[in-house]
């Protein structure tokens, strides 16, 4: 795998190279642009944005979903979080685009942990209204309150907040984890038992949401112990913070926060969504980000754009920018757009494409089918089709861009706490031959791979005695369709179903290098298009009972907790041949390795890898493949930096929209200059275009994306 790792990251630095000479030409004035080479104009007040994931319109946090897409509007209309991930110090910091001053103490009796976070006075709405403290617990409350799951959503668990379960149960009237000192200044207090926690600080990482918008006439309060929300008219008996107003402000499709959360603290405010494209104006109040970066594009257009002509449309104008291209006929189509007045990006992905089993489905429960399935599957060949060669194999829970995996593969320089210079002592020298031996040690080597087998996996079937046919006598190979086994008195069959999204060409590669196999095998697979809104609700809501496996992908949080995707269990009960055991056991491996001090990130990277060894094992999921996003625009887009921020709506606020020339003409014009033989172009000043620096340092491992 390492071999494979340094192969794809040669490629994508090579690309990258490319990329960055294309984003780099120099900046001419318009008139001094040849006729034969002039491209048309682009709106500069406008930038057209597509993606292939279309957006599924839930732009309130991720309660009820959590498409990529959505996310991404999430991002440019709200982005004031109190935390923030520190790329220079591979742990969560305060916002200081926000916080003024973050205080942590801890209570040397109960061990439990209180952060004082101070915010700054000039953070404001979109309509104007000042942003405090009591929005953020608000945020809070909202997330929290049982009525969510009445709305169709699921609350999130801040259980780690003092006080959290018997607010919820209703012991008490207050939340006392969260305290506001004043419209500034608010406390969290965070229970000794969950504590330590590799993410620490994510967990006050809370985006502010206005309440004249959410709940009218409701208010947050604080009397002293802790805070609720009530009304804001006291005199009004009965509480109006109910199913019903949520229906009506949240929920509503015409005008509900959900997909219409037209007041907000990002860089954008969003004007319009039509249930496939959105458009964003400036926020007028937006402060800025950490570098002071304010959008200047006055407009955006967001939009699903198809693989099948993508390209072609950016090529007529009809896109500004296209984000996170992964298919393979349209990258290698964006990359032959790159030499002229197009640039391109590429980034590593920190998520994964994988299959996940539905829990309750009697066929899946033992171990060795989920194996027998994995071993059918040419995964080799089916991701190098799709990903023509910008994406790998994957055996693990993980993204090729996520931190933990370079350094596993080496790629990343390891985090040892010495430095090592002429005059280093012995001692020194010493501690870091010591750390170094420690990181070396962190190896993938045990982790289970599965190649295409189709005789390991008859047998793997065998002998869990699925030998039956339909009709309960002998199963016969070439004959019956289907293996099946006797399970408590039920005939059950090895005949199944899995949804994928129907946009993808992920039915092309399976009804060739997996459906085959699986027959051979004994198993019969269907296919099951869905548009991706239909198979999100039903992975999420398990409404569907017939789909036993679902084609998914997921692009990882910087927090990497993967807790999130398993249901919680008895990790002490007795050993079972069970989907609810395994991800009761994965469930605790996973809370294990997010119990690790910030500081101690080797201690958090042992107990990763003992993760995805356990999860090569188990096999909850099929872990697929993880690729190179590639993004494709004009180079009118002048200073889009995408790798490091966490989605194109961040990258996109110091960018701007200006004229450009090709590297042709840069260069004869520099000859010119310099007395040089001109090759045919209009005669240049040298004062109208400065020459930029070139960096190939385009694809740098050390940039942790969201």
């Amino acid at each position: 795998m390492k071999r494979l790792i340094s192969l794809l990251l040669c490629l994508a630095l090579l690309l990258g190279g490319n990329c960055v000479f294309a984003e780099e030409a120099e900046n001419l004035p318009k008139e001094n642009q040849t006729e034969e080479n002039q491209a048309e104009e682009y709106s500069h007040e406008e930038l057209r944005v597509g993606n292939p994931t279309p957006m599924d319109g839930k732009f309130f946090t991720g309660l009820w979903g959590n498409s990529t897409t959505d996310i991404d509007v999430r991002s440019i209309v709200n982005s004031y979080y109190l935390t923030v991930w520190g790329y220079d110090t591979g742990i969560f910091r305060e916002n200081k685009t926000v916080v003024s001053s973050l205080n942590i103490a801890e209570d040397t009796k109960s061990g439990d942990r209180t952060y004082l976070v101070t915010l700054y006075r000039d953070l404001f709405y979109s309509d104007g209204s000042p942003i405090t403290a009591w929005d953020y617990a608000f945020s809070v409350l909202f997330q929290i309150d049982p009525v969510i799951a009445e709305l169709g959503g699921v609350p999130l668990d801040m259980s780690y907040f003092d006080g959290y379960k018997e607010y919820i149960s209703g012991e008490r009237p207050y939340l006392s984890g969260i305290r506001i000192l004043n419209d500034y200044m608010i406390e969290f207090s965070v229970n000794h038992e969950y504590l330590p926690y590799f993410f620490e600080l994510f967990r006050i990482g809370i985006l502010p949401y206005p309440i004249h918008e959410i709940a009218p006439g409701c208010k947050v309060y604080d009397d002293g112990q802790g805070v609720y929300i009530g009304n804001e008219d006291k005199s009004i008996a009965e509480p109006l913070f109910t199913k019903e107003l949520l229906e009506a402000t949240v929920m509503d499709p015409d005008t509900g926060y959900l997909s219409h959360p037209t007041v907000g603290s990002g860089p954008y405010v969003l004007t319009s969504w039509d249930g496939e494209s959105c458009t964003f104006e400036i926020n007028p109040y937006f402060k800025g980000d950490e570098d002071g970066n304010k959008p200047s594009i006055p407009k955006i257009h967001f939009t699903l754009a198809k693989n099948e002509d993508m390209i072609q449309k950016l090529e007529e104008r009809e896109f500004d920018l296209l984000n996170k291209v992964t298919r393979e006929d349209t990258i290698l189509s964006g990359l032959q757009l790159v030499s002229g007045p197009f640039a391109m990006q590429n980034y590593p992905r920190i998520g994964l494409t994988f299959i996940v089993f539905t829990p309750d489905r009697k066929a899946l429960q033992e171990k060795n089918v989920r194996k027998a399935i994995n071993y059918c599957m040419d995964t080799t060949t089916i991701v190098r089709d799709y990903t023509s060669g910008f994406g790998i194999q994957m055996d693990i829970f993980a993204g090729v861009g996520q931190w933990m995996y370079s350094i596993a593969q080496g790629s990343l320089d390891y985090p040892i706490s010495v430095e090592l210079t002429d005059q280093s002592s012995a001692a020194d020298k010493a501690q870091y031959e010591k750390e170094y031996a420690e990181w070396e040690a962190i190896t993938l080597d045990n982790v289970l791979h599965y190649d295409l087998n189709v005789d390991h996996a008859i047998r793997l079937l065998e002998e869990n005695g699925w030998t039956l046919n339909a009709q309960g006598g002998t199963y016969t190979p070439g004959v019956d369709e289907y293996r099946c086994k006797m399970i408590d008195g039920e005939l059950v069959a090895l005949n199944m179903t899995c949804a994928y999204p129907e946009t993808n060409r992920t039915a092309v590669s399976m009804e060739t290098l997996f459906i085959p196999y699986l027959e051979e095998a004994g198993i019969k697979l269907t296919l099951i298009p869905m548009d991706m809104k239909t198979l999100l609700r039903s992975y999420n809501d398990r409404d569907i009972e017939q789909i036993d496996m679902f084609y998914l992908g997921d692009d990882f949080n910087i927090e990497f907790d993967p807790q999130l995707f398993f249901l919680p269990g008895d990790p002490t009960a007795p050993e079972e041949d069970n989907l609810a055991w395994v991800h009761a056991q994965m469930y605790e491996y996973a809370r294990l390795m997010c119990e690790t001090d910030p500081h101690d990130t080797l201690g958090f990277m042992r107990k990763w890898v003992t993760f995805q060894e356990k999860f090569s094992d188990m096999l909850p999921m099929i872990p697929i493949y993880s690729n190179v996003y590639f993004d494709f625009y004009t180079k009118e887009l002048l200073n889009y930096e995408i790798r490091k921020p966490v989605t194109w709506g961040d990258a996109i606020v110091p960018a701007s929209m200006g004229l450009f020339v090709l590297e042709q003409e840069a260069a004869e014009a520099a000859a010119a200059a310099a007395g040089e033989e001109e090759a045919g172009s209009d005669d240049f000043e040298t004062d109208d275009f400065e020459t930029d620096d070139f960096d190939d340092d385009s694809f740098d491992d050390s940039d942790f994306e969201d």
